[in-house]
């Protein structure tokens, strides 16, 4: 937890949403990209893990390490991890990336190997990257403008000899499911 006043968003929640929604549409074998936290991206990187977990715990769908690739927070990172799934003896039918950047480069992975998204296997990241609607692919949104807003408000009273801010919790913005063509249930075009 940081010991300065911060804006951010549930992890574990948005990682839950984004896991909920693959395990809705039937997947049960479902990997993970987890971003390595040494670049600190996330507030609570394990969150995004944790939810991984409990959202499979709960479905009665016990989580396999075996389908965890850790890798860099980038699209290289997330297409390098893909490539160790793939590379399983039984690959998942569905992959939840920590960031949409890792998604992106998990979808390049599955496209350069001959598989279709979402047809053989669902994509989903979290953050609603630009980039995220000009590739179709199915996220969970954080609100990043009002995160800045928020947080540029609570450097300008602090300027300005306002209230000490809130130390910790940090104050946290709702998160939302963003439906586009990455994700749909196994088997889909079977």
């Amino acid at each position: 937890m940081a010991s300065y006043p911060s804006v951010g968003i549930d992890d574990h929640r948005a990682g839950r949403r984004a896991v909920d929604h693959l395990l809705h549409l039937g997947h049960r074998r479902i990997g993970m990209l987890a971003g390595g936290d040494e670049q600190r991206l996330s507030p609570d990187p394990d969150g995004r893990s944790s939810a991984w977990r409990a959202a499979l715990r709960d479905a009665g769908a016990e989580p396999d390490d075996e389908l965890v690739a850790t890798a860099a927070w980038s699209g290289e990172g997330g297409a390098e991890a893909m490539a160790r799934l793939l590379g399983l003896r039984t690959p998942p039918t569905a992959v939840f990336a920590h960031c949409d950047e890792m998604a992106l480069g998990a979808v390049r992975t599955l496209r350069r190997a001959g598989l279709r998204v979402p047809e053989d296997l669902s994509v989903i990241g979290i953050d609603d990257h630009p980039l995220a609607a000009l590739t179709d692919l199915t996220t969970v949104a954080q609100p990043v403008r009002e995160q800045g807003r928020r947080a540029g408000e609570l450097v300008v009273d602090a300027l300005r000899g306002g209230p000490p801010p809130r130390v910790p919790p940090a104050e946290m913005l709702p998160t939302h499911l963003v439906l586009r063509g990455t994700t749909a249930p196994p088997g889909a075009a079977r």
